[in-house]
């Protein structure tokens, strides 16, 4: 469902977009994938909503765009990990150099540092179906740095692990 049709005061998730249009912008500005939102005003279908502490106004054509649940974007993914099981599982660490991938989901995080890193991770960007490009693996393979929606990002060993991705090509390079 779309953002733009909810109502003032429902607690709900972020599912997606609708588009690519603008995602770059939504994602830097905290309306990623799986980040809880309540919906505190809807004027004439802009809409003011609440990410934690912070307050976030999205104009009406912007709100049609982003799709929306009312159920926690774990849920979602949970899902997915059901129908994925039987395939086999690659990490972020287990790509090399020039390697393109794209973001399945994340590893099982139980503790709460995990799942705190994991709403980093979706904030900087790597939502499921993000693609990128290895760039460098530094010789003992911590960090690993990545090219994903026109930045470079560095991941550690571990944080890479957290990462189940699907390996794409190799790049020319």
């Amino acid at each position: 469902m779309p953002l733009a049709k909810a109502q003032v005061g429902e607690q709900l998730w972020i599912a997606g977009y609708e588009s690519k249009d603008g995602v770059n912008r939504l994602v830097g500005m905290g309306l990623a994938p799986g980040m809880k939102i309540q919906i505190l005003q809807n004027l004439a279908g802009n809409m003011v909503v609440g990410v934690g502490d912070t307050r976030i106004a999205i104009d009406g054509g912007m709100a049609k765009r982003i799709l929306i649940s009312d159920q926690p974007f774990d849920y979602l993914v949970e899902v997915q990990e059901v129908n994925d099981m039987q395939s086999q599982k690659t990490t972020l660490k287990d790509l090399q150099v020039h390697q393109q991938g794209k973001v399945a989901r994340f590893e099982q995080m139980d503790d709460a540092t995990k799942k705190a890193y994991k709403k980093k991770l979706l904030a900087m960007g790597l939502t499921p179906g993000t693609e990128f490009t290895v760039t460098h693996v530094a010789p003992l393979g911590d960090p690993v740095e990545i090219l994903v929606r026109g930045f470079k990002l560095s991941l550690r060993k571990d944080e890479a692990a957290a990462l189940i991705v699907e390996a794409l090509s190799q790049e020319a390079g």
